[in-house]
């Protein structure tokens, strides 16, 4: 079997780190892969893994780009090189590319479906352009859910695979990242709007009054840098709000006391399994997909959303009840193991392929 990835780029984000564990798996299942992008700076590593890239220019967000019709010749052209027998498109324009290349040559079209469509509900396009393939592939029940709520898709053809972790990568770091302060409160993820990463750092004066030697770290980049930098000096606590990059994920995860993701939207959290896999508490607001990985008190603790003082309070007790915060660390650990390693569902995307190819 031959499999083409379809997506818009390939630069460091949710969506390629998504395609690059799937396919890693799928090479070592015996399955051809490909990936077809406007390219991006992790093409070297999907080489690593024996997958192969090809070049398209589709780096587009609309969907009456005449690029998608550039791009339909890109793929026939491809076609010759590498004989895919199925499309597996990631993102809404190529998913109406790869929709209309299986129309018009009759290759089996899986569509990826990432996050959250309620908010796209009154879009005209959506319904009338569905582009969901043969099948569809959600990342949570609420996405499959939201598909044939809103969008009309057959729930007969709608796969739910919960997004998952290679936990194969995690285990190749090394020790922890030496860190000032403690306790110490991390977050990992894109600093955007969406993480709600400024409700964290205002919870931080109240962490501070109980915890002076406390220190909060960002791991990630983004648009919000400076504004989150920013709020941090507002507050007199810039010696305690620290943002790092480009270290091992696993190297800084190991270092924290407490995983805080305060997200305004999320689909599910990958970020947050990762914490759980090393044991880490983790505190989540109540937004989409994060209820699905923590249950209050079990698995990590729920505060609601846009609420400092909850967060705040949230990581005092955590701190402070030794025998919940080891409850909940076990918990969690054992979690991630029974339902997010991706070694262990990739069956369920070879599963669909078959059935599509039938």
């Amino acid at each position: 079997m031959k499999v083409l990835h379809v997506t818009t780029h390939l630069n460091v984000g949710g969506i390629p780190t998504y395609i690059y564990n799937v396919s890693k798996y799928l090479v070592r299942n015996g399955i051809e892969v490909a990936v077809a992008s406007s390219g991006g700076n992790w093409e070297g590593e999907f080489k690593k893994i024996g997958v192969k890239t090809f070049t398209i220019d589709i780096k587009t967000k609309s969907e009456l780009s005449p690029k998608i019709l550039y791009s339909l010749f890109d793929l026939k052209s491809i076609k010759k090189d590498f004989d895919f027998d199925l499309l597996h498109s990631h993102t809404r324009v190529t998913q109406i590319l790869c929709s209309l290349y299986s129309k018009f040559y009759k290759t089996p079209h899986i569509a990826n479906f990432h996050g959250f469509y309620e908010k796209n509900k009154l879009r005209l396009s959506r319904r009338l352009i569905k582009a969901q393939g043969k099948f569809s592939i959600a990342i949570t029940p609420q996405t499959g859910e939201e598909l044939v709520k809103h969008f009309g898709a057959d729930p007969s053809k709608v796969k739910v695979i919960l997004s998952s972790i290679d936990f194969e990568r995690l285990n190749t770091s090394s020790l922890p990242l030496s860190l000032e302060g403690t306790p110490k409160i991390g977050a990992s993820g894109r600093l955007s709007p969406v993480k709600g990463f400024n409700y964290l750092i205002s919870a931080m004066p109240q962490i501070i009054k109980d915890f002076p030697n406390a220190h909060l770290y960002l791991c990630g980049e983004g648009s919000e840098q400076k504004r989150l930098l920013h709020l941090a000096q507002e507050l007199n606590i810039s010696d305690k709000v620290k943002i790092i990059q480009k270290v091992p994920i696993a190297d800084f995860l190991r270092a924290l006391d407490v995983f805080c993701l305060p997200s305004i939207e999320e689909p599910l959290g990958l970020s947050v399994i990762e914490a759980q896999y090393f044991g880490i508490p983790p505190i989540v607001s109540d937004a989409g997909g994060l209820t699905i990985l923590v249950e209050n008190e079990k698995t990590g603790l729920v505060t609601p959303k846009a609420d400092s003082a909850a967060i705040a309070a949230a990581v005092k007790k955590i701190l402070t009840d030794k025998e919940l915060k080891n409850r909940i660390s076990i918990n969690c650990k054992q979690q991630a193991l029974d339902k997010f390693d991706l070694s262990k569902k990739i069956n369920e995307f070879i599963a669909v392929y078959n059935e599509a190819l039938k």
